[in-house]
């Protein structure tokens, strides 16, 4: 079975879908499903508003639970909130944890103010050398999300993130992860772009030559009209670089099958 493993529902606050309106999009299409709902403490802009109450995310998630819905958490990963990141791992049965950079050095990637006074390579540069001092100290994670996080955002002419401008760095990053036994996620977001598909197969390849296996295929859904979407596109992505698609049940890795 395909796996969608990566949405948000009622326990982020950004998301505009239940589990209802997940697990039947997902049924409509014969998904398998992971509910990865947003965890970034101590946000820049709001520290309150993506942190929820996992023990109530349990409580009345449980009831869904099944081999075709499993449960898990997106952690936004910061410097300073690394110790009690990688201790919800231990404290909570999840089946998938995603590690995200939806902040750099203290700033929202999201918020144009992020980028004022940079120039994009100076921007790229500062994301990969703060995703680095993160992985250095994030370890309880499966598969580190959307390393095109910042190209939805980024208010430069060129939005994508391309190799061959800082390889060194990109590098840097895919070794960590290999080291670390981590897979990387083709998040379907952007994939309507085919200059997006171009440049993030680049990374991809690059991942697998250095070592990296496995992917995760995530829509990032948080409407029930985007579950699953462009996983046909992941797929061939992943194909094309050479890596397995994987998902997690019970934090072990599982092969999709098709």
């Amino acid at each position: 079975m395909i796996f969608d493993t990566h949405m948000h529902c009622q326990y982020s606050i950004d998301s505009k879908m239940s589990i209802d309106d997940a697990k039947d999009a997902a049924d409509k299409q014969n998904l398998g499903i992971i509910i990865t709902e947003h965890w970034d403490q101590d946000y820049p802009t709001n520290p309150e508003a993506f942190i929820f109450d996992i023990e109530d995310y349990f409580a009345k998630f449980t009831p869904y639970r099944s081999s075709k819905l499993l449960l898990g958490i997106e952690i936004g990963m910061q410097e300073n909130t690394a110790a009690n990141d990688n201790l919800l791992g231990h404290k909570y049965q999840f089946d998938f944890i995603l590690g995200s950079m939806h902040c750099v050095n203290g700033h929202d990637l999201y918020e144009a103010k992020t980028y004022k006074g940079k120039t994009r390579h100076e921007a790229i540069e500062e994301f990969l050398k703060a995703t680095l001092a993160n992985l250095k100290l994030h370890d309880n994670f499966d598969s580190f999300a959307h390393i095109d996080y910042m190209c939805r955002y980024m208010p430069y002419d060129d939005k994508e993130l391309r190799y061959e401008e800082a390889p060194d760095l990109f590098d840097a990053v895919f070794k960590m992860l290999v080291s670390m036994d981590k897979a990387i996620e083709i998040n379907t977001r952007r994939l309507d772009s085919k200059e997006a598909v171009k440049t993030l197969l680049v990374l991809y390849k690059r991942y697998r030559e250095l070592g990296g296996r496995y992917a995760t295929l995530g829509s990032d859904a948080h409407y029930k009209e985007h579950v699953g979407r462009r996983l046909d596109i992941a797929r061939e992505i992943a194909d094309a670089a050479g890596l397995v698609p994987v998902y997690f049940e019970k934090r072990k890795m599982q092969r999709m099958i098709f």
